[in-house]
């Protein structure tokens, strides 16, 4: 597992959608790939955004407030302005109104090991794979899983060389 890289354990055939398509689009895609996430792409098909379930899941719901019937002290209650932004983006009608523009992207040749210490600190579960500005991949926290369980199995690993480190880019 220390050996591997992104292009030994990441999905080529990423589901993506367009920059324009509505949240419906997304949310239609989402369910019918089972895939809790979307990489967002321009008409070149380049990475301008992710969409995720976070950023639709309190779509068609209206703003809690503190006179409402529900417990707001409880230990994990978000912060007032994540719960903001979370109800902001389930009005959105358009991905790129609900979507993370500043997303945490790694290449072909990123260590999986680096992959998965950045998705524990960013709190993240997937990330894209990008060659040239365009999505050629995407590893979820499933596909480092699968890859864990190959190796404590003692399945073969790649020799794959790489050691390079993900990026946030803000798009």
């Amino acid at each position: 597992m220390l050996s591997l890289t992104a292009k030994d354990i990441m999905t080529r055939n990423v589901v993506t959608i367009r920059k324009g398509s509505s949240i419906a689009e997304a949310l239609k895609a989402m369910a019918d790939y089972k895939v809790s996430g979307l990489p967002v792409v321009d008409v070149d098909d380049r990475l301008v955004g992710i969409i995720t379930e976070s950023d639709v899941l309190l779509m068609g719901q209206g703003m809690v407030s503190e006179g409402d019937n529900v417990n707001l002290n409880s230990l994990f209650r978000p912060r007032a302005e994540g719960l903001e932004e979370a109800y902001r983006r389930a009005r959105a009608s358009l991905v790129e109104e609900a979507m993370t523009r500043k997303v945490l992207v790694f290449s072909e040749d990123s260590m999986v090991v680096d992959i998965a210490r950045a998705m524990m600190e960013h709190a993240i579960n997937r990330v894209p794979i990008l060659r040239d500005q365009k999505v050629v991949g995407i590893v979820s926290r499933r596909d480092v899983i699968k890859a864990l369980a190959k190796a404590a199995n003692g399945e073969a690993t790649s020799t794959s060389d790489g050691g390079r480190y993900g990026t946030i880019i803000e798009l």
